[in-house]
């Protein structure tokens, strides 16, 4: 066990207000697993990077994101560079990131874990200069990601993203992308292009099952101009790991991926969606420390 401070900063409103209503108890949660303990709660939308920063200065060892993928996102990007450690406590809609890292589904195991958590040096990657930690992407990626929020209040967060798959295969079409993978070109239409440190995004879809945290590569997928059908297809295969068939879906690995576009495309960076008209992708070799198992 540890007595290295920590400080869990909380995303109220994730997991449909979760955040909120265990903010009270989890200092205690966390003392009794033997984590000393301080908690906050973000105040607004992109106040939790600031309150990780202020953290690693004021000598907290480790810093705890309360919340998804989106708060995890957050917080990396407050501590990247650092020597603080992330924590997470996943109620979110996606927590992919921390199946990445070995976290145990049930929330009553998570306190005990990361009490005896190890630290571990990870990749992260860089889209447009801000850092990602699971997965960025382009395309009918960042199209679903802005219809995600709305199906999973109704149906919930793993069937919210197959449903919001579903509705933007039947409106979202392959858009001409000029893509460099470390320097080699690519040009046509194209579905979506993804740049993965984790392996999996899109709460479950398993987008790259070879992808290391560790290794200074990014596991990139790209889908050439797939009709409805053959989307459907992939999507099915997207659950289990087996999309990639070398001939539309293909996958490479590499250090560096830039994409332009003809005009604004939706993207995604670690769930959180945005429109850009050109992305500029980079990996950032160990650059963040974690708690994983």
């Amino acid at each position: 066990m540890t007595r290295e401070r920590a400080l869990a900063i909380v995303n109220p409103v994730a997991g449909k207000g979760t955040g909120r209503r265990i903010a009270a108890r989890l200092a205690a949660d966390l003392v009794t697993a033997g984590l000393r303990a301080d908690v906050v709660m973000t105040p607004g939308p992109g106040e939790a990077a600031r309150l990780a920063s202020a953290a690693a200065d004021d000598g907290y060892a480790r810093v705890i994101a309360v919340g998804g993928d989106g708060t995890a996102n957050e917080v990396a990007n407050g501590l990247v560079g650092t020597d603080a450690a992330l924590g997470l406590f996943p109620i979110g809609s996606g927590n992919d990131f921390s199946r990445a890292l070995g976290y145990p589904r049930k929330r009553s195991m998570i306190p005990a874990f990361l009490a005896e958590a190890r630290t571990r040096r990870i990749d992260v990657g860089d889209v447009n200069g801000r850092v990602f930690i699971n997965a960025a992407g382009a395309g009918i990626d960042g199209h679903v990601a802005e219809r995600v929020l709305a199906s999973a209040r109704v149906v919930g967060p793993t069937l919210g993203y197959f449903v919001g798959a579903l509705v933007s295969i039947a409106t979202y079409r392959p858009r001409t992308m000029r893509i460099r993978i470390d320097g080699a070109p690519r040009e046509g239409k194209h579905l979506i292009v993804v740049a993965a440190n984790g392996t999996h995004f899109g709460s479950g879809m398993h987008v790259a099952p070879g992808a290391k945290l560790d290794d200074g590569q990014l596991d990139l997928v790209v889908a050439g101009d797939l009709g409805r059908w053959a989307s459907l297809v992939a999507l099915g295969k997207l659950y289990r790991g087996t999309h990639v068939d070398g001939r539309t879906v293909l996958s490479f690995r590499g250090s560096a991926l830039d994409v332009e576009f003809d005009e604004p495309q939706p993207m995604q960076a670690d769930g959180e969606p945005s429109r850009a008209d050109a992305l500029r992708v980079r990996i950032r070799p160990r650059a963040l420390t974690v708690l994983a198992r």
